[in-house]
């Protein structure tokens, strides 16, 4: 067997050496060693994580509702006798929720991660003779997506509607289908895909609209359907991914779509068929934490604020984005390692992300906020982070 050590050191030489480090995130503060950070490095945007009233409340419903039903695993893939009543309930719940915001009815299919999703989805479906056209920026899960699927596959530039139409124009006569790709609130930029825009095109060339809203859940929209339900825009998106360990905080994915790509993926999609289903009872605490998340108007315009007031703070730097996710662009990678280690020892979690996660010479701290943080701290935490950035 071929010995990895070599190309180990090569990768802590240059400096993109990645380690698991033990941890116990609880809302704004995480645990480390023994020692308690504030935690930037968490997708926990309304603070659900800390919220052990809801938890209790969970739990007692589950004790006094579950009549002894095993539920801590499913054993099974959904389709071999996996398929517990909690998973149905999600995706019914779900449906209905996105349904009351389109003009048609829409269908819900939950997966274990939005990796699966994001993996599984489009390979199943395109074939050969379509088109997958994406933004530049997608998530790896998508990129994975692109290299499983037998369609061909382009790129275009970054947010970039002149482009995406240009390519269209030049290509769309050619394939069956197109279907354009793009992520609501991106990951690493922590900006906004033009939705409209692209919908406007969406219709123009006849295309497919795939939108993975993994960091816009929660967030975004009425009740926290996402960017695509802010805009009025869900009876145009033919596919919408959602995360649910992320806002939610719990774990699975789920894909909002018509009864007949549901039907499809169900005996098409190899991430759905061929791995066992998540527990139940996380498909149970993820109902229950999306209805009240639902109703988290205030932690939603909170998480706004707070937002605005570290992009404000951290002015002297260059940051990106208008989301609860808050790149701070730093350089070269071996800068945005020097800073996160600096904040560490402020008692600071903000994870540098590096080249070829990010662009070269465009490596980043990653900073992620939650709506349990208090004006205050985020005031603080931005002064030290320009402390540790001279």
């Amino acid at each position: 067997m071929k010995n990895f050590t070599p190309e180990l050191l090569s990768l802590k030489d240059a400096g993109l050496y990645r380690r698991l480090v033990q941890s116990q995130a609880a809302g704004r503060f995480v645990e480390r060693g023994g020692e308690i950070f504030v935690n930037l490095a968490s997708n926990d945007y309304l603070g659900l994580s800390s919220n052990t009233a809801l938890q209790r409340e969970f739990l007692e419903r589950i004790l006094s509702e579950n009549g002894g039903r095993f539920l801590m695993g499913s054993t099974s893939s959904r389709l071999l006798g996996g398929n517990n009543g909690a998973f149905c309930q999600l995706e019914d719940f779900l449906a209905r929720a996105y349904s009351a915001h389109s003009p048609e009815q829409k269908k819900c299919l939950a997966f274990n991660s939005g990796y699966h999703a994001n993996s599984g989805i489009l390979s199943a479906l395109a074939t050969s003779k379509d088109l997958i056209l994406c933004d530049r920026l997608i998530h790896a899960s998508l990129v994975d997506c692109l290299r499983l699927s037998s369609a061909k596959w382009m790129r275009f530039r970054h947010n970039d509607m002149a482009h995406l139409r240009q390519i269209l124009k030049k290509n769309r006569g050619e394939y069956e289908s197109v279907y354009i790709v793009t992520e609501s609130v991106f990951s690493m930029d922590g900006d906004i895909a033009d939705i409209a825009e692209i919908v406007k095109i969406k219709r123009e060339f006849d295309a497919a609209l795939y939108v993975d809203e993994a960091h816009a859940v929660g967030v975004f929209g009425k009740y926290g359907l996402g960017v695509c339900q802010e805009l009025g825009v869900l009876g145009e998106v033919d596919f919408l991914m959602g995360t649910l360990g992320k806002a939610i905080a719990s774990e699975g994915a789920f894909l909002i779509c018509s009864e007949n790509v549901r039907e499809m993926l169900v005996n098409k999609c190899r991430t759905l068929i061929f791995t066992t289903a998540i527990s139940p009872i996380a498909a149970m605490w993820s109902k229950f934490a999306f209805e009240k998340a639902m109703g988290m108007d205030s932690e939603r315009s909170h998480l706004r604020r707070i937002s605005g007031v570290l992009r404000n703070r951290l002015s002297s730097l260059k940051t990106l984005g208008s989301t609860q996710i808050v790149p701070v662009v730093l350089g070269e990678n071996s800068a945005a390692t020097s800073v996160s280690e600096r904040l560490l020892k402020q008692k600071i979690w903000a994870g540098a992300v590096r080249y070829p996660t990010v662009p070269k010479g465009e490596a980043r701290l990653r900073l992620s906020l939650n709506a349990d943080m208090p004006r205050e701290l985020v005031e603080d935490v931005a002064d030290k982070i320009l402390e540790c950035a001279q």
